[in-house]
């Protein structure tokens, strides 16, 4: 019998009228043929993606949810979780907040669940979820998808390294992405936080904002300056 390891993530949940923050994305220079970059200022990373660039995309950070109506050109936040949401969980038009994670240790699928908050409006206001029997069985992969028209499989491949010999502290290197276990090769080095596809098979790429600096083959942060950045790529991916 498979064994669950959970682990549970205790956030004190406050409660926030959405509020107008007209924050600006950012996007690279020169533009790169195949994926837009969208950057929210001091989110640190972007842990979990839901909607459409096209329309209303919504996007939950280190500590909090922003949508975009404007395909990122600014960002309104709409609630203070004070800690990652790790999966958003879409159900027709009721998008769930997960904010737990934890996998099955033969099958190694890093997971999210526990409803707390759903939105009916992509993040522009946010209820308490009240089914717990239900909230509990609710879950979703991080980092991993699949195409909906070829069944095709994205997943991440976390390149980490203990820092000494019987170190149980980890560095992180730039995260990659497979494709049918092979990698798709990026233009950009980031650590990733998670996967989202759209219903047109394009991919999102959550990630953090640090800087990689490949002589040292780390990453550096500036603090709550950091952006979260979410790669998106211009079509669906073959």
């Amino acid at each position: 019998m498979k064994k669950l390891l959970l682990i549970i993530i205790t956030i004190p949940f406050i409660i926030t009228s959405c509020k107008k923050d007209n924050k600006s994305s950012i996007v690279t220079t020169p533009e790169d043929p195949n994926w837009i970059k969208l950057e929210i200022p001091n989110g640190e990373a972007a842990y979990a993606v839901a909607g459409n660039i096209d329309g209303s995309l919504l996007v939950t950070t280190k500590a909090k949810a922003y949508f975009t109506t404007d395909q990122g050109k600014t960002w309104q936040e709409s609630k203070n979780f004070n800690g990652p949401i790790q999966g958003l969980y879409a159900n027709k038009d009721t998008v769930l907040a997960l904010l737990a994670t934890g996998g099955l240790e033969l099958e190694g699928t890093l997971k999210a669940s526990i409803a707390q908050f759903y939105t009916l409006d992509m993040g522009k206001s946010w209820n308490r979820y009240l089914d717990y029997q239900r909230a509990q069985k609710i879950s979703k992969p991080i980092g991993i998808v699949q195409s909906a028209q070829n069944k095709v499989t994205y997943e991440l491949k976390y390149n980490t390294k203990p820092v000494s010999a019987n170190s149980n502290a980890y560095t992180h290197g730039p995260t990659t992405i497979l494709r049918d276990g092979k990698s798709i090769g990026l233009p950009f080095k980031v650590r990733i936080e998670n996967l989202y596809m759209d219903s047109n098979d394009r991919l999102y790429v959550a990630a953090s904002g640090g800087v990689y600096n490949q002589e040292k083959d780390a990453f550096t942060f500036n603090a709550s300056n950091t952006p979260a950045v979410i790669y998106v790529s211009r079509k669906a991916l073959p």
